[in-house]
């Protein structure tokens, strides 16, 4: 077996094998590996081709501070190793201490790791444009981003980046060889192949600084360099081969980038990449992920609807309190920050913020389209937990279209339709396995029973009737209850008590839960005195807690004040009712 046939054994081992090594023997592949490099220090090498030899008429090894290191010479300089020999195996060498440096990083022994692959660049960091040498340091740098940021040391890795950013832009003159190559120069292997390597390797020192921004929540940054990832990705795909290009893993992160944009309310750049994102989706054929990818696009197609009803409803309520045309507090743009090479059709849905509700309409609908589709793979027996985010974006949506309904009777079917939902799911799912999806469930089905009660309160006195009294009756009872559900799902589970102090992520759920209890009981047509009371009651409650913990006043400071004057306001109006009685 020749040499290079036994470090591409390695090789193997190092980085395919490793993938499924057992459990109980997580490094199998990469010690065996290791082993392989290591004979390899140690075992003869003795191929030299006219092209190697060419090669090194450009690459001196010299000594320095007691250290063998790369310099580039001119072809006609006198040189200080002329044994092409010596110079060929030291640079194997370092080329195989790489790879054992990467097995130390990846077997928990980072700082050795580190040590060798930095022990390796002082040797070659003269030489970096070296068309030998290039793609091995470029690996390098990689690598070394990677251990700066597994240490968190964001800063340092972003340091090495620009290092690799610069010896990139030094090579574009150049065809940098395949690391293997540094054995054996492969006359077969064509230029654009090699350029190709180079390229997908500087790809991922981008796709590198993106998580590192992301790390360091610099979100533009993040984006930017996310960005610049599926560009690069995409021109290599358009300009050489395939095979570094994964379609499935590239339609994903694009539809991952639309938040970014979508967050920032750029909704043509966010619809831009979502498009891009079902456009490169149509080149897969088939996948084991590809029907759990589209269902997650799609989920981000829901999201960008939600948001733009969102941001369109907050739009119009500041032009109405400024008295002010919608277009003069934030315009839309229909023009996408920027362009990949993809061919698309016609938009699916607007970019533009909606202004009646024919046009809000038209963005539910493609929406509720985009939640059927995916409720066919998120089914609840299987998925429980996306199936009922669904289910909450279904109610959302309904949410943000009544804001452009003006009619009382259609917003209040839709408050029912809401209701209808998040009723269900909770007979549904099991609230000893999902008590966190149940209390978000309980509590917006309180919040609609709270809404729909207003609205059907506005209709008693606009028709001055009592034709609603018994529904409104039981729409009070059934926010009630609602909330008293919730309420009881954060009792103590050994005692089944209120606890003495409640979560910080909870407190401000809870103490409006009370304060919706006491609203409901304040709006009931019958026994008024024993709901006023049981209202007084539940604002005690309140002021009581945030007395007893005033850290927990900026989670509520306002419905805390409200119940400070009820208070007050209430035993007076109590005593009214008592005297009438």
């Amino acid at each position: 077996m020749t040499f290079l046939e036994r470090y591409l054994i390695a090789i193997d081992k190092c980085y395919v094998q490793s993938l499924n090594d057992p459990e109980n023997e997580p490094f199998k592949s990469k010690y065996e590996a290791r082993k392989i490099f290591e004979e390899l220090h140690q075992e003869n090498f003795n191929e030299e081709s006219d092209i190697m030899i060419k090669e090194f008429q450009t690459l001196d090894l010299i000594e320095e501070d007691n250290k063998l290191k790369f310099i580039i010479i001119k072809s006609n300089e006198q040189v200080n190793e002329p044994s092409v020999s010596k110079k060929h195996r030291y640079l194997i060498n370092l080329l195989l201490d790489y790879h054992i440096g990467i097995i130390y990083s990846d077997t928990e022994e980072k700082s050795e790791g580190e040590l060798r692959l930095r022990h390796i660049l002082t040797s070659i960091e003269q030489a970096f444009n070296h068309s030998l040498i290039s793609s091995l340091v470029l690996n390098i740098f990689n690598q070394l981003i990677v251990i700066r940021t597994s240490y968190e040391q964001y800063n340092d890795a972003i340091e090495i980046a620009k290092r690799a950013e610069n010896l990139y832009n030094q090579t574009l003159l150049i065809i940098p060889y395949i690391l293997r190559e540094i054995i054996s120069i492969d006359i077969s292997i064509q230029i654009n192949e090699r350029r190709e390597e180079f390229e997908y390797i500087y790809t991922h020192t981008f796709f590198y600084l993106a998580q590192i921004y992301g790390k360091l929540n610099d979100k533009d940054q993040s984006a930017n360099y996310c960005r610049l990832t599926l560009e690069r990705q995409l021109e290599m795909f358009h300009k050489y081969t395939k095979k570094h290009f994964d379609p499935l893993d590239w339609a994903t992160n694009c539809a991952t980038l639309s938040q970014y944009y979508m967050t920032n309310h750029d909704y043509a750049t966010a619809r831009y990449c979502l498009m891009c994102s079902d456009k490169m989706l149509e080149n897969i054929s088939s996948n084991d992920l590809l029907l759990e990818r589209i269902a997650s696009i799609k989920r981000c197609w829901i999201k960008y609807a939600i948001n733009l009803l969102s941001d369109s409803s907050d739009r119009l309520l500041q032009a109405a309190d400024r008295d002010v045309s919608p277009n003069e507090i934030i315009r839309s743009s229909s023009i996408p920050q920027f362009q990949f090479q993809l061919t698309l059709s016609t938009p699916p849905i607007t970019c533009s913020y909606v202004l009646d509700y024919e046009q809000a309409r038209q963005v539910f609908l493609f929406a509720m389209n985009k939640i059927n589709s995916a409720k066919s793979y998120y089914i609840l027996d299987g998925f429980v937990t996306d199936h009922v985010e669904l289910c909450q974006d279904t109610s959302q949506l309904y949410s943000k279209l009544i804001f452009f309904e003006s009619n009382i009777d259609r917003k209040c079917k839709m408050y029912k339709r809401r209701i209808d939902i998040l009723t269900i799911l909770c007979k549904e799912i099991s609230e000893e396995h999902y008590l966190y999806l149940i209390r978000q469930l309980l509590f917006e089905l309180g919040e609609c029973y709270s809404m729909l009660l207003d609205l059907k309160l506005e209709q008693k006195a606009n028709l001055n009737s009592n034709k609603n009294d018994e529904k409104i009756s039981n729409l009070i009872q059934s926010g009630i209850k609602t909330f008293e559900h919730f309420l009881l799902t954060m009792n103590d589970k050994k005692t089944n008590k209120k606890p003495d102090t409640y979560a910080d992520e909870y407190i401000r759920s809870i103490l409006l839960a009370y304060f919706y209890i006491g609203r409901f009981h304040s709006k009931s047509i019958h026994n008024r005195l024993e709901h006023i009371e049981q209202s007084l009651n539940q604002y005690n409650i309140i002021v009581d807690y945030v007395d007893k913990h005033p850290n927990v006043l900026e989670y509520i400071e306002q419905e805390y004040n409200i119940c400070k004057e009820m208070i007050n306001l209430l035993p007076l109006k109590i005593e009214k009712l008592r005297q009438i009685k």
